[in-house]
């Protein structure tokens, strides 16, 4: 009966240890889940900061670009013929190598 009792005791106790263990597990999980949950809110609100801030800047930069782009088909237009055409392949050949930068970087980022 002594014997029993002993390991009835031991064996309450492993319990007790096991249920302790796993409720640390548990309060650990949970921190874990809510600094993740932080992290994110964070992550999210700073990503959405860094559009609004770029945003403008890149559109504006865009609307240069295309400005650009159109004083310097007008200046093409006011050329002669062979003119014009010796111009146009020579801006399709600078926009041709700008677009293989952009589609390099693009084939980088895939990856």
């Amino acid at each position: 009966m002594g014997r029993e009792l002993a390991a009835k005791k031991a064996s309450d106790e492993v319990r007790r240890d096991i249920k302790a263990t796993l409720e640390r597990i548990r309060r650990d999980m949970e921190h874990a889940r809510k600094d993740l949950t932080s992290a994110s809110k964070t992550m999210v609100q700073s990503t959405g900061k860094f559009v609004k801030e770029t945003s403008p800047k890149i559109d504006e930069t865009i609307q240069k670009t295309s400005e650009t782009f159109k004083r310097t088909m007008t200046r093409i237009d006011s050329e002669t013929k062979p003119q014009q055409i010796k111009l146009l392949r020579s801006y399709r050949s600078f926009l041709s190598r700008q677009i293989d930068v952009i589609e390099k970087r693009l084939e980088k980022l895939k990856k």
